[in-house]
């Protein structure tokens, strides 16, 4: 199973490069960060290093990452750009209106989004449903279960049995997005079975930890094991 230690440490870092791309976004759209400067953050992970390098200071405390994680933090942030966001340059104007009015009078600009969440294809899905069955295979083989890819399509026809993978597989990328090392989309199609509702819009009050990991692990583990001793 996947260390906890290491998948804590992993969720801070996520959490505090999301708040620097939240950050960024805004800073973006209100010219503090030239669009440009955006993109060549947006290149590579060693880009991304030298942009927080030269900023740090400027950084938001709660968007700064400790000096001794740095580049693991630079390797996971320039991850959200190839796998969650894209950055739309010039974003589409939209109007809102406080009355319910769209006179000229009572309609406003509403702020233009630069980040724009990725739209999931089905190779995108069709990938994430191999990064679920080779994560049972994983935690099979720890256990020295019995495996092979028919058990894994079998174990995932229950919708919490697939849950549980997506997550287990979630966190598995957690730690290979520090390494610099991500399956793009894929990873969001993950994040969406677990952290989204059955209506398919984010679940507000989910909040992803290691323990959860751990005990969602655990639980595929007796899966796996009834599976193939049935």
């Amino acid at each position: 199973m996947l260390p906890i230690e290491e998948l804590s440490r992993a969720i801070e870092i996520q959490g505090r490069s999301f708040k620097l791309l939240q950050w960024l976004a805004k800073a973006i759209r209100e010219g503090f960060v030239p669009l440009t400067k955006a993109h060549d953050v947006a290149d590579a992970a060693h880009a991304a290093k030298a942009w927080i390098e030269g900023h740090y200071h400027n950084l938001p405390f709660d968007c700064r990452p400790e000096q001794s994680d740095l580049e693991e933090f630079a390797n996971f942030f320039a991850s959200y750009l190839e796998t969650s966001f894209d950055i739309v340059e010039a974003p589409s104007e939209r109007y809102v209106s406080g009355c319910g009015c769209y006179c000229p009078m009572c309609r406003r600009l509403a702020n233009p989004q630069h980040l724009k969440a990725k739209s999931l294809t089905k190779v995108d899905k069709h990938r994430a449903a191999k990064l679920r069955v080779r994560r049972i295979e994983m935690l099979a083989l720890e256990e020295g279960l019995p495996f092979n890819e028919l058990l894994g399509h079998e174990a995932l026809q229950d919708t919490e049995v697939r849950r549980c993978a997506s997550l287990s597989a979630y966190g598995s990328a957690l730690l290979e997005r520090l390494n610099g090392y991500s399956d793009g989309p894929a990873i969001l199609a993950l994040w969406r079975d677990f952290a989204w509702t059955a209506a398919g819009a984010p679940n507000r009050q989910f909040k992803l930890n290691a323990e959860l990991i751990h005990q969602t692990e655990q639980k595929l583990t007796h899966v796996i094991r009834e599976l193939s001793l049935a």
